[in-house]
């Protein structure tokens, strides 16, 4: 690969993983909004305007836990890849290859 096909390709992994992590917090308000509407809730539970018997809130919480934790690994998974880029990498990194990698290791 040359060197701004890895550029390339560590700009798209940066992008994607910006995304992902915006969406998995979206997952974690859920999760966590789902789980203090059990807690304060008696059998009957509302929430996402529906209402649940509290083992069906359970399981919605839970559907939503698994969600999250499949985004969790697939940002290991771009974050792996790009470490693998930044790898291939050889030389002295100029600004904008500096800033790429800074924001990899931010994700």
């Amino acid at each position: 690969m040359t060197r701004e096909e890895i550029i390339q390709q560590l700009t798209q992994t940066v992008k994607s993983m910006r995304r992902l992590r915006m969406i998995q917090a979206f997952f974690d308000f859920a999760m966590i909004y789902g789980v203090i509407r059990i807690l304060m809730s008696g059998s009957m539970v509302t929430m996402f305007n529906a209402t649940f018997t509290q083992n069906n809130a359970m399981t919605v919480v839970f559907l939503i836990s698994l969600i999250d934790l499949c985004f969790a690994f697939i940002r290991r998974n771009h974050r792996r890849d790009g470490m693998n880029l930044i790898a291939g990498l050889t030389g002295q990194l100029n600004d904008q290859e500096a800033r790429l990698v800074q924001l990899l290791h931010r994700f």
